[in-house]
């Protein structure tokens, strides 16, 4: 399955062709205030809730991290307050590796890269870097919502023109591993 990866030098895309070392770095160092390239606000936000639990009447985290919430029959100014059962709220960092579904100078542009490599088989990649980190990866399209619910797996439809598609590692460090050569192929955006 061929997935294409926009890099912000030319010269890393050597890397890609000829093999060689390449860092993974964690979810968090995507984040940022506002929305632009590869950066959003809830890179590594989880939650899932039927409902905002942020916004819940008489709650407040102060920040902390809920891995499970159930706030049920209660009632605010005689206005009964949704129910929520075993809702989670908090930050979950992992390594991961970014591509695109389709070949896009749009994109790239957007992206603020470069340069552009087509990998062969992503899950071909997947499996060479799994066995270097000792674990196994979750690989897959990135979703788009309109609502409050994320996941490493589920983004705003503010970065659906991305076309997301992602491996992610449950590792919070960054990382270092070799590629083989031969893994992708050079394309030309004329960005």
């Amino acid at each position: 399955m061929e997935k294409y990866l926009y890099l912000t030098r030319k010269e890393w895309a050597l890397t890609w062709l000829n093999g060689g070392v390449i860092p993974i770095l964690p979810a968090s160092t995507y984040i940022s205030n506002e929305r632009h390239g590869t950066s959003t606000p809830d890179e590594n936000r989880i939650h899932d809730s039927p409902v905002d639990i942020t916004t819940l009447p008489g709650v407040d985290f102060g920040g902390a991290s809920i891995k499970s919430l159930t706030y049920t029959g209660n009632t605010f100014n005689g206005v009964k307050a949704p129910d929520v059962v075993n809702a989670k709220y908090y930050l979950e960092d992992g390594i991961i590796l970014s591509f695109c579904n389709r070949k896009s100078k749009s994109i790239a542009m957007r992206l603020g890269k470069t340069a552009a490599v087509k990998i062969f088989d992503i899950e071909e990649l997947k499996s060479i870097i799994d066995k270097q980190l000792g674990v196994k990866g979750v690989i897959g399209n990135c979703e788009y919502t309109t609502d409050h619910k994320r996941n490493h797996f589920l983004k705003s439809a503010e970065d659906q023109w991305q076309d997301e598609y992602r491996i992610f590692w449950p590792i919070t460090e960054p990382k270092q591993i070799t590629l083989p050569r031969g893994i992708a192929a050079s394309i030309k955006l004329k960005i």
